[in-house]
């Protein structure tokens, strides 16, 4: 029984790096509307503009990438955060949303190699 779990364990470990060297790439769906009425919505959770910069999407199956601005919203009393991004024509869409939302207070990341 012991050399079962054993093999269980390590077929599950030897998964797990073979799933980590694989490139992930997601398909997903974003609710988009006017401006106005997706940050109505971001209204109802008391969310309130943390950050805002640039950001670049990849359109599926294309890959056609479009430019936006980003806007991540944050309730710190709850927790909860939505990331919009807003288009040039006016169209606002969820990128994502959750919960848990904790400022870092770890040790500072390494600096990333750009090439």
């Amino acid at each position: 029984m012991k050399q079962l779990i054993l093999s269980i364990v390590f077929v599950l470990a030897a998964s797990s790096v073979v799933a980590q060297q694989q490139p992930k790439v997601f398909i997903t769906q974003q609710p988009c509307d006017a401006f106005d009425k997706m940050f109505d919505t971001l209204n109802k959770y008391n969310e309130e503009l943390l950050f805002t910069g640039d950001v670049m999407q990849f359109a599926s199956p294309s890959g056609q990438p479009y430019n936006s601005g980003a806007f991540f919203f944050v309730n710190q009393d709850t927790g909860t955060w939505s990331l919009i991004s807003l288009y040039a024509d006016g169209t606002a869409c969820m990128v994502a949303n959750g919960l848990n939302f904790e400022p870092y207070a770890g040790p500072k990341l390494p600096e990333m190699e750009v090439h």
